[in-house]
């Protein structure tokens, strides 16, 4: 896409970077959490997934039943390649991930399945009585929310690793308003992204866990972020975040194998 054609928000203290801002902009799905139930097929954080009679429900290695994180059904969003445009996205994650799991790469302790688009979806199945006995108690959302995307582009985030492949920091430094904010300053009041989301760019509380690692740097696209947030009544540890990464070549493939799950709080 032609960079005219990305409409983003730029504060008038940066229109004079709008060129630098406009070639890093990246579609993206911006979530909205409505408290109100979900058909089973639907996008949705918490509740009952979709699942029919011929698959199951996740386990993780202690064979427990994960908990059902998130559902994106990506007919109902407007994002191109390298995402699909339809199926449904399930993301889970282990009992384990509530003690604050340190290696959180490791797929024992989320699971991150996709399930092809279908005409209808009257074969999902109604009894959920398996799961009587899971633990929710410390589950960092609480209720279940329909989830409503707003597709548009954003620039890179003020913590993402890249953000230095457009500005150097000599501008990031350097004082730009007449109170003498500096770039830094304005950008990160602008471009925190902390937002949930799919897509686009992500938020850390600290630094960009990829930055001195080419490796990780392979899982350049932004799965699924999920924020603490109290009006949505979501909290991970300290106000923490919840992000899965892919790599794009294999999103576009449709190969959900290789996921790293980061989490980081306060």
């Amino acid at each position: 896409m032609n960079n005219f054609d990305k409409v983003i928000y730029i504060p008038k203290e940066l229109t004079c970077f709008h060129t630098y801002l406009k070639d890093s902009a990246e579609q993206v799905a911006l979530l909205k959490p409505i408290q109100s139930p979900a058909f089973l097929h639907e996008s949705k954080f918490a509740g009952l997934p979709y699942l029919t009679n011929i698959m199951e429900h996740p386990k993780d290695v202690h064979n427990q039943y994960m908990l059902f994180l998130a559902q994106i059904n990506f007919s109902e969003l407007q994002l191109s390649n390298p995402f699909p445009k339809s199926g449904i996205l399930q993301f889970y994650i282990s009992q384990q991930c509530l003690e604050k799991v340190k290696h959180h790469y490791e797929h024992y302790h989320f699971k991150v399945q996709y399930l092809p688009h279908r005409e209808n979806y009257s074969d999902a199945i109604q009894d959920f009585t398996y799961l009587k006995e899971v633990n929710l108690e410390q589950f960092p959302i609480k209720h279940e929310m329909k989830l409503q995307a707003k597709t548009q582009y954003e620039p890179v985030s003020a913590m993402d690793y890249r953000l230095e492949n457009y500005f150097n920091p000599e501008i990031m430094s350097a004082s730009i308003t007449l109170d003498e904010r500096s770039f830094q300053d304005v950008y990160l009041e602008s471009y925190l992204a902390a937002d949930h989301k799919i897509g686009g760019y992500p938020y850390f509380i600290n630094e960009d866990f990829r930055k001195n690692s080419k490796f990780l740097q392979h899982y350049d696209t932004l799965l699924l972020q999920i924020v603490s947030n109290d009006a949505h009544q979501i909290m991970w540890g300290d106000s923490g975040i919840m992000s899965f990464f892919i790599n794009s070549k294999m999103l576009e493939q449709l190969d959900f194998s290789d996921i790293y799950l980061h989490l980081e709080e306060y």
